[in-house]
């Protein structure tokens, strides 16, 4: 009897079991049907025929890299290798449609880090341009693979011919990227952006700068930034890379921007004075012989504790700086770092790298500096 009855429930279990693997199987099926159908209703596009912002060289050994194959050996081995991440990149598009699908596939397998999320490290961000004028958040684009999809739904009182920044990965890279949208909808290049707000301005600079620890893309403080001023930027960071070392300064005398915003510290450490003053005139003399009147930011090292600034690493920038300015350099501007992201801590994942408050205090900072520079130098 109890092994009749052991059996018999044996029986019944599998039965069961097949019973509920049998319908999983049947939604899955149903549900790839269903997605079929939707896709096919979508019309794609490669992203690349609309206008890739933050990109600063035309010609890159891929469309979403961040440094040509010119600055091989003049910029750090960690830097080129980083430089294939696609940190501030974004694709600038415009379209009528009510919702936007979007495709990426990643160049790395790692979806995120110890102290940042998938959504930061390999993730999508969508903005666009409310009926106010300002960038929106629309959504967020969450990695589960190398390759992925999402789809984005506007708000209802948006204008009918939306713009849109689509803000890629900050700590993976990507091989294609497509936009899609219903079939009959208009998906189009934009308009060129009004002639003073055209030209970008460059950061160079750290992990931070690269966006360490963002929780996604948009959120980055250089993009932040961008979305402030109105204007493109060009994100130069590159975690552990940002050492001002003297080749550097060719790979950015080569751009033209409206300014360019140097934010490299952390990764300078405890250097003599006298190498801080060589690294800092090296890279000002090299950027000034092509860009005589271009707007230099020197940004402060920023800490959680409030006593501690200035640290003593924006000290010896700052004296750096301030000689070149006695020799009548100009247009060299200095942020000191007590102000970048508040005073109550709260600014940071682990004490250095930013998360998003830290983000948004920093751009808000700098944006009224940079926003001045550039009406003064219009």
């Amino acid at each position: 009897m109890h092994r009749h009855s052991f059996a018999h429930k044996v029986s019944a279990a599998v039965s069961s079991r097949v019973q509920h693997l049998a319908t999983a199987v049947l939604c899955a099926i149903l549900l790839s049907h269903s997605g079929m159908a939707a896709a096919q209703g979508v019309e794609w596009r490669n992203a690349t025929e609309f206008e890739i912002e933050g990109r600063g060289w035309p010609e890159t050994t891929a469309p979403y890299d961040r440094l040509p194959d010119s600055a091989i050996g003049k910029v750090p081995d960690t830097a080129w290798r980083l430089s294939k991440d696609s940190a501030g990149i974004c694709v600038r598009f415009v379209t009528d449609a009510s919702t936007v699908s979007t495709s990426w596939t990643l160049t790395k397998p790692g979806l995120a880090m110890a102290h940042m999320p998938a959504t930061g490290v390999s993730g999508l961000d969508l903005y666009a341009r409310a009926s106010d004028g300002d960038w929106k958040f629309i959504g967020n684009g969450r990695p589960h693979h190398v390759a992925n999809e999402a789809n984005f739904t506007f708000p209802e009182n948006y204008p009918e011919l939306r713009e849109c920044l689509l803000y890629l990965p900050l700590y993976n890279g990507v091989r294609a990227v497509q936009i899609g949208v219903p079939a009959g909808s208009r998906l189009e290049a934009p308009a060129p952006r009004p002639l003073h707000r055209r030209q970008p301005v460059v950061v160079y600079g750290t992990s931070i700068a690269q966006g360490g620890c963002a929780s996604r893309p948009g959120m980055l403080w250089s993009s932040i930034l961008g979305r402030l001023l109105d204007r493109p930027v060009i994100n130069l960071g590159f975690s552990a890379s940002g050492t001002m070392e003297p080749p550097v300064g060719d790979v950015l005398a080569e751009l033209d921007p409206a300014a360019y915003i140097i934010d490299c510290i952390w990764n300078m450490g405890d250097l003599t004075q006298d190498e801080y003053t060589r690294r800092v005139s090296g890279l000002v003399e090299t950027i000034r012989a092509k860009h005589p009147l271009t707007p230099i930011v020197f940004v402060g090292q920023s800490l959680i504790q409030s006593e501690a600034h200035p640290t003593e690493f924006t000290r010896k920038q700052e004296t750096a700086v301030i000689a070149l300015q006695n020799q009548g350099i100009e247009h060299l501007t200095i942020v000191p770092g007590d102000d970048l992201i508040g005073h109550d801590g709260e600014g940071t994942v682990d004490g250095v790298h930013l998360n998003d408050i830290g983000m948004q205090r920093q751009a808000k900072v700098l944006a009224p500096i940079l926003q001045k520079l550039l009406d003064d130098e219009k």
